[in-house]
């Protein structure tokens, strides 16, 4: 059995604000991992699928149920989406939701995680990352019977001098429920910043409308008719 390792990105509350600092841990599993009952799911509408792909257990739903998170490409490995499998009981699983497809970036790698009922999409760069490096990470939970987006983190690092001596780093932090983001920056671990504002969303963000490509190029998930502070 083959266990990859990725990177965690855990939040580490520092005063004013929080970053996310890179923790390795195993966060995701093989398709060997999973329960044959979540793959012969996958594979009913997806028969192409390829094994490798990245998955986390846990209950999502709160019936205390494993429920499974599948990072795959359904009809082409140029394209990825996200599965969600609520299990069953007496073992089977049946395909509850799927987000938004996107193309499949190979600068990054992104990993899942299910806990405490949140599931944990994160997104960072792997590779050809100098001078400047991001790290993503989404939490969905379960909402009125509906698996909403409830908060967002995006963190970019600039290095820069002649030796790269200079470290920039900024982000913004999004809650969707109390609906107030903030956005912060600093460099060099001095000269701190940091602007909060609210905002007003009528509908939550669900699952199912959930596009990492948008996002990630938007570098957040807010919708455009929502402003956010602006990068100073």
């Amino acid at each position: 059995m083959v266990v990859k390792r990725s990177p965690i990105y855990r939040p580490i509350l520092v005063p004013g604000f929080a970053i996310l600092a890179t923790l390795f841990g195993s966060i995701s599993c093989s398709a060997e991992q999973l329960p044959p009952a979540a793959l012969i799911a996958v594979k009913g509408v997806c028969p192409k699928v390829t094994d490798q792909i990245e998955s986390a257990m846990g209950d999502l739903n709160g019936d205390k149920i494993p429920d499974a998170a599948i990072l795959l490409g359904c009809k082409s490995q140029d394209n990825q989406e996200v599965m969600i499998l609520y299990g069953q009981h007496g073992g089977s699983y049946k395909i509850a939701l799927r987000s938004q497809v996107w193309p499949f970036n190979g600068r990054s790698e992104i990993a899942l995680q299910i806990r405490n009922r949140t599931l944990i999409f994160s997104e960072h760069c792997a590779f050809n990352c100098n001078p400047e490096s991001w790290s993503s990470t989404y939490k969905f939970t379960i909402r009125n019977d509906q698996l909403i987006l409830v908060g967002e983190d995006y963190i970019s690092t600039m290095l820069s001098g002649k030796d790269y001596e200079i470290v920039k780093t900024s982000g913004t932090s999004i809650n969707y429920l109390t609906q107030k983001p903030i956005y912060w920056g600093k460099t060099d671990g001095k000269d701190y910043t940091e602007t909060r504002n609210s905002f007003k969303l009528k509908v939550p963000l669900g699952f199912t409308d959930f596009n990492f490509e948008a996002c990630r190029l938007r570098q957040s998930c807010m919708p455009i008719s929502v402003s956010l502070p602006k990068q100073k």
